[in-house]
């Protein structure tokens, strides 16, 4: 499912009209503790920015001045049904969000941005963990230096080794028989057998190659019927 810019963005944002001064927002922006806030119309639609920036370029000047006089004018807004990685193509650190209408619903920043992609990243993470721990053999796989990547709970149980405690070590240091480190240089799959405890288990090796490059390597195993 794709992340929309209304499933991430800033809503309750302060909005200014063009006819406050210089004086009132200034006073705003130290309570608010912000930096920044749309300019809006009657109807609610953007017609500008004011930042801080505006506020030190209007040193000098009188604080009864309107800000709608030092406002940027040339505002991007995007739409709230936009998908988030079209919005983290503007270069634009704050993008007004405004619905069908035109009228202001929210506000992206690239704070937002991050956080609705390190969220979506865990989820990706925890799905494919729960893909992982639901495979009957048991998974092992290791990244282009040989490290564990991955260890499922199907092979903690097989082999009564815990995750935690082999997850980013070498792959020779922890299972030196399987020689998974082998895969890397040859990038071609492998099967073979291998006893474990006293149990004969089957071993399926296959490369994880990314560009025409290894990445790492997988080694499904699972007990032998022969």
């Amino acid at each position: 499912m794709r992340v929309l810019v209304r499933d991430v963005m800033s809503r309750g944002v302060v909005k200014l009209k063009k006819d406050q001064t210089v004086g009132e927002v200034n006073q705003l922006f130290l309570d608010r503790v912000i930096d920044g806030a749309p300019v809006v119309d009657d109807d609610g639609k953007v017609i500008g920015v004011f930042t801080k920036t505006h506020l030190m370029r209007a040193m000098g000047k009188p604080l009864n001045t309107p800000i709608g006089k030092l406002m940027n004018k040339n505002v991007i807004s995007i739409g709230e049904t936009m998908p988030v990685e079209e919005a983290l193509s503007i270069p634009v650190g704050r993008l007004p969000v405004v619905n069908k209408e035109g009228r202001m619903v929210g506000w992206l920043t690239r704070t937002d941005l991050a956080t609705a992609f390190l969220d979506h990243y865990k989820k990706a993470i925890e799905g494919l963990e729960q893909v992982f721990n639901s495979i009957p053999h048991g998974i092992i796989a290791i990244d282009s230096e040989s490290r564990i990547t991955v260890f499922n709970q199907t092979g903690e149980k097989l082999w009564g080794v815990q995750t935690d405690r082999i997850l980013g070590y070498p792959v020779n240091e922890v299972f030196p028989v399987m020689q998974m480190e082998n895969i890397l240089r040859t990038g071609k799959p492998e099967s073979y057998k291998l006893q474990v405890n006293g149990v004969m288990y089957n071993i399926d090796l296959t490369p994880i190659k990314s560009g025409g490059e290894i990445k790492g390597a997988v080694a499904e195993f699972y007990k032998s019927k022969d």
